[in-house]
């Protein structure tokens, strides 16, 4: 895949899947940036989370739709982690950070300017946010728009 930026959104299913080629998803609907962490990043914190296998939490994400010429990608992130995330307590973000701190590539930077542990940490908390707002309208899903 390639590189990019990645966004939550919150929405109704029916109502992003048509929009996903024609319109920037991140302004047509209440979003969040989390940057560059990647499916990749985020399965290992859904493994972490749930006490699974990282092949077993890849089954958390689906993907919606892939172009890798107009460059987008829209995954939808399974109610079972969302629901887990949206139960973390704030007390737990840093501990929870350090983990999944350890889980990433050694060297790997995810920002220049701020330390891997502060992103993680601002990441969990977008995340929980995020994930708290769907368990309370249960019509919205959760999206991770990459572009």
């Amino acid at each position: 895949m390639f590189e990019s930026n990645d966004t939550l959104i919150l929405a109704i299913e029916e109502q992003i899947t048509p929009l996903v080629e024609s319109e920037d998803l991140a302004q047509a609907f209440p979003s969040v940036s989390i940057g560059k962490i990647d499916s990749e990043k985020r399965i290992k914190l859904y493994a972490h989370l749930l006490g699974i296998f990282f092949d077993e939490a890849e089954s958390l994400e689906q993907l919606i739709f892939e172009s890798e010429a107009v460059g987008v990608s829209l995954v939808k992130i399974n109610e079972v982690i969302t629901d887990r995330i949206a139960e973390i307590s704030e007390d737990d973000i840093s501990p929870l950070a350090r983990v999944w701190v350890e889980s990433l590539d050694y060297d790997e930077e995810l920002d220049q300017d701020e330390g891997n542990e502060e992103i993680l940490e601002d990441t969990l908390f977008k995340l929980i946010r995020v994930c708290a707002l769907a368990k309370q309208e249960t019509a919205l899903s959760i999206f991770v728009y990459s572009k």
